[in-house]
Order: C-alpha cells, then sequence, then structure tokens
C-alpha cells in the first residue's frame, strides 16, 4: 500500500487499511459498509458516523477509508482532524479570522475525518464549525466521517448538528470477540516491530485496557525493557516491565 503523505497528518506510526482491520461476526458488516462508502457505491450518500467503545477500532477505519479515498481519487486533499483539536481551536483564536485561518482549509476536503467527536459536546461554537465543515465538504462533493463513543439516542450534541450527521449512515462499530483480541495485540506489535508470543498476547489481554494508545503504551514499555534487559519478550518479562505485581500466569 502507497504511504499517505497528507497535508494534515494522520495519527503517527499508524498504517491503518482494511486489509490490516481484524474482522469477526461482530464488526463485518460495518466494516463492509465503511469500504463501500469510500468506493463510493453507497448512492446518495456523502457522510457516514462510527460510534463504539473506546478501543474498537474506529480511528482504523477512517483512516482505511481516507487510504482509499485518497488512493482512488488521486487528490491530496485528505483529512484527519479530532474533536479535541477543534476544540482548542476554537478556544485559543483570538479572532473570528484566526479561527477560520485554522477550519478552513477543511472545507473544500475530498475527505475530511473528524476523530473523538464527543470532545465537541456542550461547546456551541466548536459544534457550530462541525456543522459548517459537514455543509461545506458534502456540498463541494467530498466525503465526511465522524467518530463517536456513544449512539445517536445518547448524543448531547446540538439538534442541528445531531440532525446533520444523521442525514448519511449511523453504524455501529463492536469490538472483535475474545478470540481476536491477542491477535489484535499481536498485529500492533508487528507494526513496531516487536516480537509478541502468542502466550504473552494472551496474558496480556486479560490486564490491559481495551484502548489502543494504553495498548501501545504498554508494548513500547515493553519493548524498551526487553531492548535494556537483553531478554526475549516473555510472561515475566512483561510482568516486570508493566509493575504488575501478585499475579499468576
Amino acid at each position: 500500500m502507497v504511504t499517505m503523505q497528507l497535508k494534515f497528518p494522520f495519527p503517527s506510526a499508524r498504517n491503518d487499511s482494511f486489509e490490516n482491520f481484524l474482522v469477526d461476526g461482530r464488526n463485518g458488516e460495518t466494516v463492509k459498509f465503511c469500504k463501500s462508502f469510500a468506493e463510493g457505491e453507497i448512492s446518495g450518500v456523502r457522510s457516514l458516523v462510527l460510534y463504539g467503545q473506546r478501543g474498537a477500532g474506529k480511528t482504523h477505519l477512517l483512516i482505511a477509508m481516507s487510504s482509499m479515498i485518497r488512493e482512488k481519487s488521486g487528490e491530496e486533499s485528505v483529512f484527519y482532524v479530532s474533536g479535541k483539536d477543534i476544540r482548542e481551536k476554537v478556544a485559543t483564536s483570538k479572532t473570528y479570522e484566526e479561527l477560520k485561518e485554522h477550519l478552513g482549509k477543511y472545507e473544500g476536503a475530498v475527505f475530511l475525518a473528524v476523530d473523538d467527536l464527543d470532545e465537541v459536546e456542550g461547546n456551541q461554537e466548536a459544534e457550530d464549525q462541525v456543522f459548517h465543515l459537514y455543509n461545506a465538504v458534502t456540498q463541494s462533493g467530498g466525503w465526511f466521517a465522524v467518530a463517536v463513543t456513544e449512539p445517536p439516542t445518547a448524543w448531547k450534541f446540538s439538534s442541528w448538528l445531531a440532525t446533520r450527521l444523521l442525514w448519511g449512515l449511523a453504524l455501529p462499530l463492536n469490538p472483535v470477540g475474545d478470540e481476536q483480541k491477542a491477535a489484535v495485540l499481536k498485529r500492533v506489535a508487528v507494526g513496531m516491530g516487536l516480537t509478541l508470543p502468542d502466550n504473552v498476547a494472551n496474558w496480556l489481554i486479560t490486564r490491559l485496557p481495551r484502548d489502543s494508545a494504553s495498548q501501545m503504551e504498554a508494548l513500547e514499555t515493553i519493548d524498551r525493557h526487553s531492548l535494556s534487559a537483553g531478554r526475549k519478550v516473555s510472561i515475566p518479562l512483561a510482568r516486570e516491565a508493566l509493575g504488575i505485581t501478585g499475579d499468576e500466569a
């Protein structure tokens, strides 16, 4: 796969695609719809909302969709921004012109992904900016996708933003079942250049948080400890690295 060179970078150290997303009976239909959306096969649909708990793979699919759209269209204007980024730009911009300088570049995007949109809930000015970006991108023929943790029935967005988001697809993304969790962890480790034995992966999935950021941090800690100790990764080494005591393998 060609590495994306985006004007606004996606999260570092990630090469997420549909090919390396683990699918099972819990998430297969949603992954299928995301791929069809990115291929432009769902007539009249320009926006998509992914909702599900942290660690289910929402960021992975946002990146996978962006890769497909960019390669299909050959366009450079594929962007990623988090809800936290938008909220902070609203808070720190001294004038409206300064705010538009920060966010205006997204208006003509072929694809705009907004991750962790929950971060703007209750902030009317930030919600207004998301509403405007939704309109600008979709009306110019682009695609707009967001990720949130809660289903639409639990949203606390302003009614006009919630209504606009529901003009497109709203898809639940469930985490893979227990049989796939170790495989997810091993895939993350491979991406870091870390060899993670099956027994260590199975031990870790019962002791690490579900979100990918925490898992990445734990794997990086284990990797550093393995290198400094000059020992292969094992359950005792992982226990030492993570400071887990009173725990039986």
